[in-house]
């Protein structure tokens, strides 16, 4: 449909055009910070704080189930890596974006470490997690090559850790889905729209029994 023809049955209906104005002052979408994300273009909450760019369903069930014991790995930094800092003992994140890795690592505190790994399929990047000699209750796989990232991932994790991936719905991330149900982890995934993004997605927990998170 073009945003002509929108528009004019927008118009049409008047009782949905004031509902939808009216959204940007009270109801969900303000709540939430929906609004302030949009237009910043940024993952962030009402006030301005950072958000992970997940789904809002995921952002309400994972940050009461952080906590200053846990230790997260991400592929991907950005207001995510301040969002999860805040909430655990460490993060580390892998960027194969140095442009955009020298723009935000002087806003990164204390407890997160990013690192920059030139991206190659298969590579280095995807196994980053295990080249560390440590292990993760939470990693998140937000980044570049996906499927490899998980497949690595899984030697990287405490024995009660959880791998998260966002955009679990897209087809090309099914092979990744099917690895880790074969290798005994279960998904529980959490669809809706993220900030400032009004597309529907899904990103997934992927645990086993007695995990970190209490699922």
């Amino acid at each position: 449909m073009s945003n002509l023809k929108a528009l004019a049955n927008l118009l049409a209906k008047p009782k949905r055009l004031k509902a939808l104005l009216s959204y940007g002052h009270k109801g969900y979408l303000k709540s939430i910070g929906w609004f302030t994300a949009f237009d910043q273009q940024q993952a962030v909450d009402e006030n301005g704080n950072p958000l992970p760019w997940v789904t809002y369903s995921f952002i309400d069930f994972i940050k009461e189930r952080l906590n200053k014991s846990q230790n997260i790995f991400e592929y991907g930094s950005g207001s995510s890596t301040l969002f999860y800092a805040d909430k655990v003992a460490t993060v580390t994140s892998v960027e194969h974006d140095e442009t955009w890795l020298n723009k935000i690592k002087n806003t990164s505190p204390a407890n997160a470490e990013m690192i920059y790994c030139i991206l190659a399929t298969d590579g280095e990047y995807a196994k980053k997690a295990t080249l560390l000699n440590k292990k993760f209750e939470v990693i998140i796989v937000d980044g570049r090559d996906r499927v490899n990232c998980c497949k690595y991932s899984i030697n990287a994790l405490t024995e009660n850790g959880v791998i998260v991936l966002d955009d679990s719905e897209r087809l090309a991330y099914e092979p990744a889905r099917k690895l880790l149900t074969t290798n005994g982890f279960k998904e529980l995934s959490f669809s809706g729209i993220s900030p400032g993004l009004f597309y529907n997605k899904a990103t997934s927990v992927f645990y086993k029994t007695n995990n970190c998170l209490g699922i």
